[in-house]
């Protein structure tokens, strides 16, 4: 064979390799890519849910729509008392979804485990602003520095009370921001033996106290628990006034419901849940309910907020189409609209919290469309407090949560402060 057939055999090879090699990569191309979620099946805060994928399956049928090469899937049949066993499980096998739906109290578990991968890169290409979300749920989603994170769902904590109870005693109701005091003082006026009346249920305690003062138990900085600061003292005392009026009873939601108890601390997504059909049954008021923001000295962030976020795996070999996924859940206006529609909680986006929509939805709970407007939720979502991200806060809480409550019930919490704060500190070791 001569040079130059051999030249022209090659020649051809080559073409023809160009060819195959091109039609591989067209068939490819026109695979369809699978990004996979991490979901849980019913509600992110413990209230029935008749529909628990209906938002996840709205959000994957908007998302096909703009991606028609791409397929979006989870598995079904996971609760949220399983989530973090059955994540765990995954990221050991090396299947780590792509994209995970973050409950409140597993973030710091799975981020203090380079489970989620840092956002930042994406928000600076993508110029996302970040105060286009609230203080605290953008706090909520970062750890070691990093955005890990953005806020999807929030979940405050609400003042509900019994207008015509305050009423009936000649106590105030205009007000719209209660201190602490006036809280406290109000609560001891209404406590009575004799007409079997109370101030507030006994959901209201010293966490919620402490955030009304300003008092943070654990430092963010040294990580360690501090009881015996004059705001947790004040905080503490409060609660023993409180309880002290009510002759240490324990006032449940039974008693609020039947018109004898002033104030109850409810989450929105209770409030919401509660005052709706079918549930409202299980909660019906006969008499006017209000709500406000919690108790809280003036520039204090003392409402309680939990919140659910999404995050990319650290694993993920999509995470530009992940990103896609995460900003339309999290950043679309539209779609936040629709959770606000959709979930019993509230959305994240500040601008949707405060449209004219999200009004129009708040108002279908209470016969008094002065009850919940969206002006209201957007300033008790502003005066919002998450706990800090530290992997073991849950066994934390629960561990100052149960001395401290009973300490305050025998009344000798000054006594017990410093060997709670040890064992508090010890955990943390």
């Amino acid at each position: 064979m001569t040079s130059k057939r051999r030249g022209y055999l090659l020649f051809a090879i080559l073409v023809i390799a160009a060819f195959l090699a091109t039609g591989i990569f067209v068939h490819y191309r026109k695979q369809k890519q699978v990004l996979t979620l991490g979901v849980y099946t019913g509600s992110s805060w413990d209230v029935p849910n008749g529909k628990p994928y209906k938002m996840v399956d709205y959000a994957i049928k908007e998302f096909e729509k703009t991606h028609p090469q791409v397929t979006v899937k989870y598995e079904t049949g996971v609760t949220k008392n399983d989530y973090l066993n059955w994540l765990s499980g995954k990221i050991v096998s090396g299947k780590t979804p792509d994209l995970i739906l973050v409950p409140d109290e597993a973030f710091a578990t799975l981020a203090s485990e380079g489970t989620f991968m840092d956002l930042n890169r994406f928000l600076i290409k993508d110029h996302i602003n970040l105060s286009d979300y609230y203080p605290s749920l953008v706090k909520a989603t970062q750890y070691g520095g990093k955005q890990l994170a953005l806020p999807y769902e929030a979940n405050p904590q609400l003042l509900l009370y019994n207008e015509d109870l305050l009423v009936k005693n000649g106590l105030p109701t205009s007000w719209k921001q209660l201190t602490p005091d006036m809280f406290g003082h109000l609560c001891r006026q209404l406590s009575s033996q004799k007409s079997h009346t109370y101030g507030t249920t006994s959901d209201y305690g010293w966490y919620q106290a402490g955030l009304a003062y300003g008092a943070r138990i654990l430092n963010n900085d040294d990580n360690e628990v501090t009881l015996n600061s004059p705001k947790v003292l004040k905080s503490l005392k409060l609660i023993q006034q409180i309880d002290n009026a009510a002759h240490n009873m324990t006032v449940t939601n039974d008693l609020f419901d039947q018109g004898r108890v002033a104030f109850e601390p409810m989450t929105l997504a209770q409030y919401r849940t509660y005052t709706s059909y079918p549930y409202h049954v299980t909660r019906s008021f006969k008499f006017k309910v209000n709500c406000r923001q919690m108790p809280a000295e003036k520039g204090v962030n003392g409402t309680s907020v939990e919140n659910t976020s999404w995050a990319i795996s650290s694993s993920c070999h999509k995470s530009a189409l992940a990103w896609e996924f995460l900003k339309l859940v999290c950043c679309n206006s539209k779609m936040q609209q629709k959770l606000m529609a959709y979930s019993s909680a509230s959305a994240s986006l500040r601008k949707v919290v405060k449209s004219k929509a999200t009004n129009t939805i708040l108002q279908q709970y209470s016969a008094d469309k002065r009850t919940l407007t969206s002006q209201n939720l957007d300033r008790i979502l502003a005066s919002g407090y998450t706990h800090p991200r530290i992997r073991n806060y849950s066994q934390l809480y629960e561990l100052l949560d149960y001395r401290l409550t009973r300490a305050l019930k025998q009344g000798d919490s000054d006594t017990e402060l410093y060997e709670i704060q040890s064992a508090a500190n010890n955990l943390l070791k």
